[in-house]
């Protein structure tokens, strides 16, 4: 796979930066929430960033390794969740740098009440250079988000046959910007995306899935063969196609349902879409397998259409099935209230559109 090119030596600057972004002032807390696995020069860069900026910095490192899924609710989660000293050491954190995703955590949740802000950071030093948020992405991505909080209905279309719709406002609209500057924010560095949750067993419809779309969890590869879904009262209830995909979809989410009528792993679970003018749409291509080489870019490329099955508690719902299954969709068009915002995989909002700051280029 590609080696890393980013000089070591310019990650405190790179954390520095990113801090800033973050509005650390002096006296601030910093907690780096790491395990295990926690690449040793991000931890020194962040000690020498928050020191350069005046902050206290801590580390708080966990014994057993975080999941490497979507959903922390086992492993170094647990861990956390089973410390009292250590929630309340993040309750009590300005900002917490955490290492892993950490996302529908409880103490995570707790301490966001209290306004704590988060930031993960789970990519590569590449990928953190380029995907800086730039000037002009938190604007574009918070007009996203409430632009669809303000919406009833998305429907979702494509050349390959995808015409799924769902009804929207009764769960919560997030968004991610690149940074956690303001009270109980959760964001990851390089994200740039807005998410939502439909209305509880409101979707309805077909999501077909080509080959070159993308999986970014649980496995990171590119779909080889189309998957056809058929979602009615809100869950997949049908799943076509003849090859490796399809099985591992159906494997995958039966493997997590509590008994066989179970049909929480199915449900449709957030939807959104990307606008990182420096996301690169190959990042599986360029590096394989390689978990944090993509968490970032496939997601946050502009136009980009991300469709997901599993829980839905991080934006007020019930289901809290440990699946989930992330599809970054190309091609397709996007409708809020009958409004196009994406045609064919193409932004055609122009608030939505932020000008990039690296080429964006075929990485090679």
């Amino acid at each position: 796979m590609r080696a890393q090119e980013l000089n070591p030596a310019k990650l405190p600057i790179l954390f520095r930066k990113e801090l800033e972004l973050c509005k650390i002032k002096p006296g601030n807390t910093i907690l780096l929430l790491t395990d295990l696995k926690t690449r040793t020069d991000y931890v020194q860069a962040a000690f020498a960033a928050g020191e350069e900026l005046g902050a206290r910095v801590l580390e708080l490192k966990v014994g057993a390794p975080f999941a490497t899924g979507m959903i922390a609710s086992f492993g170094g989660a647990d861990a956390i969740e089973n410390l009292p000293s250590v929630s309340n050491a993040v309750e009590n954190s300005d900002l917490v740098l955490v290492f892993h995703v950490s996302l529908g955590a409880p103490w995570m949740q707790r301490a966001r009440k209290k306004g704590v802000r988060f930031l993960m950071v789970l990519d590569g030093p590449d990928e953190l250079e380029r995907l800086m948020s730039p000037v002009g992405l938190k604007e574009a991505v918070t007009y996203t988000r409430d632009l669809i909080a303000r919406s009833k209905e998305l429907q979702v279309l494509s050349d390959a046959g995808t015409n799924f719709v769902a009804k929207l406002g009764e769960l919560k609209t997030l968004c991610q910007y690149g940074f956690a500057d303001e009270p109980g924010v959760v964001d990851t560095w390089g994200g740039a995306h807005a998410s939502t949750w439909a209305n509880p067993g409101s979707c309805e419809g077909t999501v077909v899935v080509q080959a070159g779309d993308c999986w970014t969890f649980p496995y990171v590869r590119y779909v080889e063969v189309p998957l056809k879904l058929t979602i009615e009262k809100g869950c997949v209830r049908k799943v076509e196609g003849e090859g490796v995909d399809a099985r591992l979809l159906t494997r995958f989410c039966d493997g997590f349902r509590k008994h066989p009528g179970d049909m929480e792993p199915y449900a449709v679970s957030h939807l959104g879409w990307g606008m990182h003018p420096n996301s690169l749409f190959n990042q599986i291509a360029i590096h394989g397998n390689e978990m944090d080489r993509i968490h970032s870019d496939s997601r946050a490329w502009p136009g980009v259409f991300l469709f997901s099955t599993g829980p839905d508690d991080q934006g007020g719902g019930r289901n809290s099935t440990a699946a989930h299954v992330d599809f970054p969709l190309f091609g397709c068009t996007v409708k809020l209230d009958g409004c196009t915002v994406i045609e064919r995989g193409t932004t055609v909002d122009k608030k939505m559109i932020v000008q990039p700051t690296h080429a964006r280029s075929i990485a090679a």
